[in-house]
């Protein structure tokens, strides 16, 4: 992807606000007189075609609220060594669906700045790995993680964690390592807790719920967790998976599992795996949540049937 940092190449007879409305970033003064002339400049920014976020920050008017133009600039304002740190850096990453109301960037320490309300400007106490997301230097997954963790809600904790390890954007070793590097994190006990999940092999808040709640007692140490398997029709991971009986325990949450196009997938799917002998028992949110003790009894059940045989 091209980096936003790139300056569009001036065509000729092209209009100045068709150039800088083609990508939502942040322009320099002297960045918008090179695509057209001081007089074009002067007169778009006092039309307000042009927003000042920052000193020496211009970006177009129907970008001033957006994410990215708005991290452009703060990120160009603040200087070398700048980066996108916590919720800021995840949604970058794609860890998080919602842009957060407020940027926030870390910055060198003892590097003093005014930022405006919209705008976090944090201090680097400690080495903050960086990685490139669309141009813009961005705080690691992991580390962002540790930096945000306190201030998201319970599903976006799930979310960043559970979810971040599952699509290999985070592992739980950097994870382990952020817990040693950031110094101070919020509610610090519960990501530990969260990141023990991970590593247990729950990829959900669902199924995290299942790992802690649910068929925790070591009678159900047989299964193995996220079984990766392959079929006549496709490959599958299997969410619990005893090897033994063949018995497959599936958790399914509303978001994935309630559409018809989904559930056509998890007959096909169900049905292939009966022709290998496994069986597949699902359980859904509501039961997982609500009836604990019915799943582990469901489970119990099924699972000295298939011994019998």
């Amino acid at each position: 992807m091209r980096s936003l940092r790139a300056v569009p190449t001036p065509r000729p007879n092209a209009d100045l606000l068709t150039l800088v409305r083609s990508r939502p970033r942040a322009f320099t003064r002297a960045e918008i007189v090179a695509l057209s002339s001081a007089r074009r400049a002067r007169s778009a920014i006092d039309s307000g075609a042009l927003v000042r976020l920052l000193p020496d920050a211009y970006v177009a008017a129907e970008h001033a609220e957006s994410f990215l133009a708005r991290s452009d600039a703060a990120l160009a304002w603040s200087g070398e060594g700048a980066a996108l740190a916590g919720a800021s850096a995840l949604f970058a990453w794609a860890l998080l669906e919602e842009a957060p109301g407020r940027i926030e960037i870390a910055v060198p320490h003892g590097r003093s700045l005014q930022p405006p309300p919209w705008l976090t400007v944090r201090q680097g106490s400690y080495a903050m790995p960086t990685g490139t997301v669309d141009g813009m230097p961005c705080a690691r997954p992991a580390i962002a993680i540790a930096q945000a963790y306190g201030d998201l809600s319970a599903f976006e904790q799930s979310a960043v964690v559970l979810g971040g390890v599952a699509r290999r954007i985070v592992t739980t070793r950097e994870l382990r390592q952020a817990l040693v590097t950031v110094p101070r994190i919020r509610q610090r006990r519960r990501l530990t807790c969260r990141i023990e999940s991970a590593e247990r092999g729950a990829e959900s808040w669902l199924e995290e719920t299942g790992l802690r709640d649910v068929f925790r007692p070591s009678e159900f140490d047989c299964f193995v967790r996220q079984h990766r398997i392959a079929g006549a029709l496709g490959r599958y991971r299997l969410d619990m998976y005893d090897p033994f009986t063949r018995t497959c325990i599936e958790l399914d949450g509303d978001s994935w599992h309630s559409g018809d196009e989904q559930r056509l997938r998890d007959i096909v799917r169900d049905a292939d795996l009966a022709t290998m002998g496994i069986q597949t028992v699902r359980l859904s949110r509501r039961d997982v949540v609500e009836r604990p003790d019915w799943c582990r009894d469901v489970v119990r059940m099924v699972l000295a049937a298939r011994r019998r045989h």
